[in-house]
């Protein structure tokens, strides 16, 4: 299996655009521009790869890195646990897993170090495994799939964006009733393309490459981010994407023509 973890606080990759592949996977960072005033990378991730799945932790912190540090720490405490429930069958994976990581999310002992951080963060954990994908978001990180079966009813975003949701000092998981999304997508049968990203890149009104042309190419992922650069945003931006075949055939309506 292979894996990879970072945070924004080991390396800030200010003025940096960076591109990296990790296993099957494209990771992208960029912690803004410093001529306009960007000065830190709060941002951070958790990679699991192997064969048959991926696992996938996107963090966008503020105020300072501490949770997503302790985000990233705490599942990896957990590692050979989540590793187990991947390696379970489809049917029931996404219901053990979900409920593995709302369970930890909610624990007394999460909930308590998260009492002391200094600031909180958005996250977002991402499960591909089989033709299925999966994921569990608390705030404004944003989830993609691209697909031309799906782009032609203009749908490729998977997630709503939610503000004011969040890991931490500050935490959704410590309110009476939690804030939270559970998703589930089957994949269109074919290429599907699938990207993780934080949301510093909308600073960047004028981008003259979309998320779809950054999925489909991993040769435009520097560019993305020298756009960036040179449009001078200064929140950080970090993106995970990589692709999938899926050879199992997709559900389509009834009355759709016979093949």
């Amino acid at each position: 299996m292979d894996s990879k973890d970072w945070v924004g606080s080991q390396h800030a990759y200010l003025d940096l655009p960076s591109i990296e592949k990790v296993s099957q996977l494209t990771v992208g960072r960029y912690g803004g521009n410093t001529q306009s005033g960007a000065y830190k990378n709060e941002d951070g991730f958790l990679i699991w790869c192997d064969p048959t799945w991926e696992f996938v932790t996107l963090i966008d912190a503020h105020h300072s890195c501490d949770s997503a540090e302790l985000i990233i720490a705490t599942l990896q405490q957990h590692e050979e646990a989540i590793r187990f429930i991947l390696d379970s069958d489809i049917k029931v994976l996404f219901d053990k897993i979900e409920h593995f990581l709302l369970s930890l999310l909610k624990s007394d002992s999460f909930l308590e170090q998260c009492r002391s951080l200094q600031g909180e963060a958005s996250c977002l954990i991402t499960i591909r495994k089989d033709n299925m994908l999966g994921w569990l978001s608390v705030g404004d990180c944003e989830l993609f799939l691209i697909h031309e079966e799906l782009e032609k009813w203009n749908q490729t975003r998977l997630n709503q964006r939610n503000f004011y949701e969040w890991i931490g000092k500050v935490n959704s998981f410590d309110q009476v009733v939690p804030s939270y999304s559970l998703g589930r997508r089957q994949l269109r049968t074919g290429t599907n393309h699938i990207c993780m990203i934080t949301d510093g890149y909308l600073d960047h009104t004028d981008a003259a490459i979309s998320i779809a042309d950054l999925c489909r190419s991993e040769d435009l992922g520097q560019a993305f981010l020298e756009e960036l650069h040179q449009g001078q945003t200064v929140d950080s931006t970090t993106f995970v994407s990589f692709r999938t075949h899926n050879e199992r055939e997709a559900a389509m309506p009834s009355d759709s023509p016979q093949t």
